[in-house]
């Protein structure tokens, strides 16, 4: 029997848990933007897991911290390793509680990041995004459009990282009201609007400045 759905209606938690609790001889795959992953079941427990590049505790550790994609559950699979030695539970509580204060520490963070461009005078508004184009910090308005933003971003830098520099990380756009500024920072997107008065470049090294300083 072969399950299918999609990590949005069911969380791997839950999967991982339903096989571990009914003592399945099962594989699930799970396929997301991050990569594609593999969990073993037998005898009530994880076996084995991989997420490249990782194999073991890591690889379920990484695979509980996807938020979307598509999981495939298929019986009577056997693993072909036996990567995992500790109980299910333990495994999946500590990846959890890890989780959990990650993203305590990133909320922090970003909170952070957005005060201070906040409190920039040449900045309009800005925004803090991930790359889906989904608002982490600050206001969704016209002039900076979340998705349009993420969008932009992720074709500018497909073509700049294949042609020219594979560690591009910020770039800027000009228009007749002023300045749209697009920088990555730990795995966000920083989105600012400023006005025409601003020197492009000595922008983007002044904030960068800034952002060193948080890091």
């Amino acid at each position: 029997m072969v399950l299918v759905g999609n990590l949005k209606d069911l969380r791997l938690a839950n999967i991982i848990q339903l096989n571990c609790m009914e003592r399945n001889v099962a594989k699930v795959t799970v396929i997301s933007h991050e990569g594609t992953g593999f969990l073993y079941f037998a005898d009530g427990q994880i076996v084995h897991a991989e997420f490249s590049p990782y194999i073991g505790e890591k690889a379920v550790y990484e695979m509980l911290s996807l938020t979307d994609g598509q999981f495939k559950v298929e019986a009577s699979i056997q693993s072909p390793a036996h990567s995992i030695k500790r109980p299910w539970n333990s495994v999946v509580l500590d990846s959890l509680r890890e989780l959990d204060e990650k993203n305590q520490q990133a909320t922090s963070i970003h909170k952070k990041v957005f005060s201070t461009l906040a409190g920039q005078k040449s900045i309009k508004s800005s925004q803090v995004l991930d790359f889906k184009g989904k608002l982490i910090e600050g206001k969704e308005n016209e002039p900076l459009n979340s998705v349009l933003i993420a969008f932009l971003w992720y074709k500018m830098k497909k073509i700049l990282t294949h042609f020219y520099d594979e560690n591009f990380r910020y770039t800027y756009f000009r228009s007749n009201q002023g300045y749209l500024f697009m920088i990555e920072f730990r795995a966000t997107l920083l989105a600012m609007q400023t006005d025409l008065n601003v020197v492009a470049e000595d922008f983007i090294r002044h904030i960068i400045k800034i952002l060193r300083g948080i890091e």
